[in-house]
């Protein structure tokens, strides 16, 4: 492969003309300028994208952590943050962390050699010490989840409010044994969603049931292993508020074998709005949030930060969240 140095060989001038060629710099005369990209293309020559890097100090690189990449919810995430940042001049890598703190770790270690200019974290899978002190390699984003303390952008929707409108929704409908589904305790995104829960519970008067409290919620499978659970339970729930629209689908594909009629004997309501919810029979009643535009949000803010060079501080975004009712309700 041709280096700068044959360039600069065959040219007949030093490697530091060849250099400000390549660097678009000014004090080059227009005739040895053109001199030069000539015998560049003749002899096909590509600038290293590493030494490019060396030279700016960025690789117009952004990477987006998040923990599964098959999971729709993620799959619009990535390509709202991949079209931003193509359209913006940059590129994205997606970082799949299978829901291990490790894989996190490892990937945000390429904001420290410098690979990446940037980390978009979907999810938080560590503890927030475990990350702060990496933010002195280069600026982090959250994206979704949301955490009370970290001094970082953070962008996504009121967990609360969103949990506490679907709630109040079924409530309304007559509903007065309503269960809860999350993923997992730790995230501080799901916490703020179950006080929701537990604040329309309490504006209407209607005890808590722990036992109504579902964990580890996270696909349509866990949408069958939970229903086949809430079948057998003595004192079952007749509504449930799912933390996504795969646990909603498995659940009413399954209540269905059963022979519960839906919305009737349970009514199911979900969460994100994805293709699926009207493609089930019946359709699902759901939490719509702006996902795609969750991740243009994102991107649009780290180049803000990156271009403009200014110190991390905490800045919470909202956007909003809409309640859209359908047969499952």
């Amino acid at each position: 492969m041709c280096t700068i140095y044959e360039i600069a060989r065959l040219c007949g001038v030093s490697t530091t003309t060849v250099s400000r060629v390549l660097n678009q710099h000014p004090y080059v005369s227009e005739e040895k300028r053109q001199h030069i990209l000539q015998v560049m293309e003749e002899m096909e020559y590509t600038p290293s994208s590493a030494a490019r890097t060396l030279r700016s100090h960025q690789t117009k690189t952004i990477a987006v952590s998040v923990p599964a990449v098959d999971h729709p919810f993620f799959a619009q995430l990535i390509k709202g943050i991949s079209k931003e940042a193509l359209d913006q001049g940059y590129k994205a890598i997606v970082l799949q962390t299978f829901y291990k703190e490790s894989l996190e770790l490892e990937g945000l270690q390429l904001l420290k050699r410098k690979e990446v200019d940037g980390v978009i974290l979907g999810a938080l899978e560590n503890k927030w010490e475990n990350i702060k002190p990496l933010l002195a390699n280069g600026p982090i984003v959250l994206a979704n989840e949301y955490h009370q303390t970290a001094d970082i952008p953070i962008i996504g929707y009121d967990e609360r409010e969103a949990a506490y409108k679907a709630v109040d929704y079924l409530i309304q409908s007559g509903r007065k044994a309503i269960g809860f589904c999350f993923d997992t305790e730790s995230s501080e995104a799901q916490q703020q969603r179950r006080q929701g829960y537990l604040d329309a519970l309490s504006a209407h008067s209607l005890p808590l049931n722990e036992d109504w409290l579902f964990g580890e919620a996270f696909t349509i499978e866990d949408g069958f292993r939970l229903m086949d659970f809430i079948h057998v339970m003595p004192d079952a729930p007749d509504a449930i508020f799912t933390g996504n629209d795969q646990v909603a689908a498995g659940l009413i594909k399954q209540a269905i074998l059963y022979g519960y009629q839906i919305p009737e004997d349970l009514a199911i309501i979900g969460y994100d709005n994805q293709d699926i919810c009207e493609v089930t029979a019946p359709t699902i009643t759901t939490i719509d949030i702006p996902i795609v535009e969750l991740g243009q949000r994102s991107v649009q803010h780290m180049i803000q930060l990156l271009q403009e060079q200014k110190p991390l501080q905490r800045e919470h975004i909202q956007l909003p969240t809409e309640l859209v009712t359908r047969e499952s309700t």
